[in-house]
């Protein structure tokens, strides 16, 4: 069971990938470039399993990010642009909850 920390760190990273597809909404990169390239130093202790598990959710549960995978079972992810309404909408709520 997830206590309110480790609710509000996973929230802080979702917004994170969240906040960077709506900046750059053709960006695409796999889990571990994003690991390595678009998480600031407030997320910089996330690890990589986390960072994937909160992709899959984005994907999966949430549809608000693509999954595609290539030649060698490369996963690349980028912003689902037909959520991109839904994506901004969560962001200006979640944004009004600190």
């Amino acid at each position: 069971m997830e206590n309110d920390e480790s609710r509000r760190e996973r929230l802080l990273l979702l917004r994170e990938i969240l906040e960077h597809v709506v900046k750059h909404p053709d960006a695409k990169d796999t889990a571990e470039g994003i690991y390595n390239f678009w998480l600031s130093r407030q997320n910089a202790h996330q690890t990589r399993d986390q960072v994937r598990e909160a992709l899959e959710y984005l994907v999966e549960k949430k549809g608000w990010l693509t999954k595609k995978v290539s030649g060698a079972s490369v996963a690349l992810y980028g912003l689902n642009q037909d959520r991109m309404r839904e994506v901004e909408n969560f962001l200006q709520q979640s944004g009004n909850d600190d």
